[in-house]
């Protein structure tokens, strides 16, 4: 029967998956903006190797990660409402992917005077519509799962600085993922940006209402959420602001 780990061995697992995590998202991203080489040979048919990485080797492992990175800030348990929402934003995630990178490749592969109208609305649909809201939903309740899981099961110790540190290194890390991924698709990352906000809006104020009896650094996961979502959006919102774009 396996013991429970104490706080410092959570903390260590913990750091060690968000440093996988970490690392998967660069390269996810990475693979998402490199348009040149290898990736762009086909796959099957005319879906290429970067769509193919993307769902089936990067979403698969993001996966993973979130899912033992919540149950590793449980010490090994999840709520049941957490486990509920585990579930549907890993589901939605997947479906929201396998909707939108086929189509997505499919309207840049073929041409409107291609196909029938019909079929190319429904195309766009899939690729723009439905694909972007169902992976949004993903997102957004993984985001609030892990907020919530972190503000019912504190810690009982502080962290070393050495893992606070490693923790707000690598949130600059995610804050470098998000703002590469916003910056450069204007306007039409401004859903985005909005999306964003809205999930990281129920782990701000659950860590508001717990931080002044149990204070930030014993729910360590807020170190990484809260700097890199805020810093990721407000970043590129001030980007666009000094490029005289408009952000609303």
């Amino acid at each position: 029967m396996q013991t429970q780990l104490t706080d410092r061995e959570t903390i260590r697992r913990l750091v060690w998956l968000f440093v996988w995590f970490t690392l998967v998202a660069l390269v996810a991203g990475a693979s998402r903006m490199w348009w040149r080489g290898w990736q762009m040979h086909t796959f099957g048919d005319i879906i290429r190797w970067r769509e193919a990485l993307s769902m089936f080797v990067f979403a698969p492992a993001i996966s993973i990660l979130f899912w033992l990175i919540v149950r590793c800030v449980g010490h090994g348990k999840m709520h049941p409402v957490v486990q509920i929402l585990c579930l549907l934003s890993i589901y939605m995630v997947a479906c929201g992917m396998g909707m939108h990178d086929p189509t997505n490749r499919m309207s840049s592969a073929y041409k409107p005077a291609q196909m029938q109208p019909a079929v190319w609305q429904t195309i766009d649909y899939l690729d723009d519509g439905l694909s972007h809201w169902v992976f949004f939903a993903g997102f957004i309740l993984g985001t609030w799962a892990l907020g919530v899981q972190q503000a019912l099961v504190p810690f009982q110790e502080k962290p070393r600085k050495v893992f606070v540190a490693a923790l707000l290194v690598m949130s600059l890390f995610l804050i470098f993922v998000i703002y590469t991924n916003l910056v450069t698709e204007y306007p039409n990352t401004k859903l985005d940006c909005r999306i964003m906000l809205t999930a990281v809006l129920v782990p701000t104020l659950v860590a508001l209402a717990r931080i002044r009896s149990v204070g930030i650094l014993r729910m360590p996961v807020f170190l990484i959420i809260l700097p890199s979502y805020w810093g990721g959006v407000l970043l590129t919102n001030l980007t666009w602001l000094l490029q005289g774009k408009q952000i609303w």
